[in-house]
């Protein structure tokens, strides 16, 4: 069964802006999870957030955790950290921590990008 069905679409120079005000690493402390937030400076050491590279990983984790908040709403609200996106042989997937108390068994995630816009798609399952 469904539980529900998220969608996000990100203007990128809309996550460029935040991220010039607020600073990067206080960007993505705000919106990464604990295992992500380890992988992003794994990835790109300490340096000004000016590679398409670490935009992209920022503006992506936005989107699908904007997604998964969309599918879970108005029944439980996530905080941005609980959810985690990783790759499986270049596959996106999606954790939410404590999913299983939300009624989550499956998660599926689609994840597109092309030029200023990224947009991501979850459905969850019982």
């Amino acid at each position: 069964m469904i539980l529900g069905i998220g969608i996000d679409i990100v203007h990128v120079p809309r996550i460029v802006q935040l991220v010039s005000r607020r600073g990067r690493e206080r960007f993505a402390k705000r919106i990464l999870s604990q295992q992500e937030h380890v992988e992003f400076y794994e990835k790109f050491p300490r340096s000004a957030c000016q590679d398409n590279d670490q935009l992209q990983y920022l503006v992506s984790r936005w989107c699908v955790k904007e997604a998964v908040y969309k599918a879970l709403y108005p029944r439980h609200k996530l905080v941005w950290k609980d959810v985690t996106v990783w790759k499986d042989r270049g596959k996106p997937m999606l954790s939410i921590m404590n999913g299983t108390e939300y009624g989550i068994m499956h998660s599926h995630l689609s994840l597109s990008h092309d030029g200023e816009y990224t947009t991501a798609m979850v459905i969850l399952e019982s």
